[in-house]
């Protein structure tokens, strides 16, 4: 006798809710290599990002019908609105993101999420009425100063260019929102859905910028072209459903910690793939991180926020 389709849910939603933090830190290690691929791809950053969302928008659109057709949650007109601002959000930080990585580099532009933590501990307040005890905040300064000795260590760039970096920084703020969308809206629409409405309207909004501004997007090779899909289907429709699927069950404050590392990650793999260069400041900076990111979350006061957005989400 096979075992019907709702008991397998079951059992694999079970599972998430008891070591969200395993889908978190799979999700980070994903994200990791989308900065390596748009590096290696040849074509502006708005480009690239127009093929990416485009490319991404089919193969969100399948995984939701076949989630559809299994007995998933379809959406009301009241739960569009959650894909409707998270895309907007996400088409900015896209469009920001990969222009920024292009004029200056890899480490230098997943280095700014040091800025999320400080980001997210703010809004998470009103929003989930998370505070985060001392440790678990001293811990968190840890992380965030190791991840500022590889900024000071980091490469510049090609051009070590300003309005790149400027860029990069509010990419960070527009990701955020992204992030605390995603979040709260577990509880109204289903995490599939949400996505493909989101890349939705984020390919509808970096498409309506590059017709404004003329961007050649038909000028792309087959090359490109399949980095482009790499980032759709790998950290754009992977890394973003196993990143989300565990919100329910996880503190605000968690993710934008351990997406810390995602530098040390991205850095490393940018050193091996693509040349750039790693100093001694990205090597002690990121084994800092490193051991923040660990403290924080296995801190007293980590473990309450893990415990306390389990029971939260349990009760969803």
């Amino acid at each position: 006798m096979t075992t019907s389709a709702p008991s397998r849910g079951a059992r694999i939603q079970t599972l998430a809710s008891r070591y969200p933090l395993v889908l978190v830190s799979a999700g980070v290690c994903l994200y990791s290599t989308g900065p390596v691929l748009v590096q290696a791809s040849s074509v502006s950053g708005p480009v690239f990002s127009f093929w990416r969302l485009l490319l991404g928008v089919p193969v969100l659109g399948l995984a939701t019908v076949v989630a559809l057709r299994a007995g998933g949650r379809r959406p009301d007109r009241r739960a569009l609105r959650w894909p409707l601002w998270a895309g907007a959000a996400f088409g900015l930080h896209q469009l920001l993101f990969m222009s920024a990585i292009k004029l200056t580099s890899v480490t230098d532009v997943s280095l700014m999420n040091t800025l999320a933590p400080l980001l997210v501990a703010a809004a998470a307040v009103p929003l989930f009425g998370e505070r985060p005890g001392a440790g678990f905040r001293a811990w968190t300064l840890v992380a965030m100063a190791g991840a500022a000795v590889v900024v000071v260590g980091a490469s510049s760039g090609p051009e070590g260019s300003l309005p790149g970096m400027l860029m990069a920084v509010v990419n960070v703020v527009a990701f955020g929102a992204f992030f605390l969308l995603s979040k709260a809206s577990r509880d109204h629409i289903d995490v599939l859905p949400f996505l493909f409405g989101t890349m939705v309207v984020a390919a509808v909004t970096v498409s309506a910028y590059t017709v404004l501004s003329g961007a050649p997007v038909t000028a792309i090779s087959r090359r490109d072209l399949g980095f482009a899909f790499a980032v759709a289907a790998g950290p754009g429709a992977l890394g973003h459903f196993i990143m989300t699927w565990p919100l329910r069950w996880v503190a605000a404050n968690i993710p934008p910690i351990i997406r810390l590392a995602q530098p040390l990650l991205a850095g490393t793999m940018a050193w091996w793939f693509l040349g750039e260069p790693v100093t001694t400041a990205h090597v002690a900076g990121g084994a800092l991180t490193l051991v923040g990111v660990f403290g924080a979350v296995l801190s007293r006061s980590g473990r309450q926020l893990s415990a306390d957005a389990r029971d939260l989400g349990d009760l969803g």
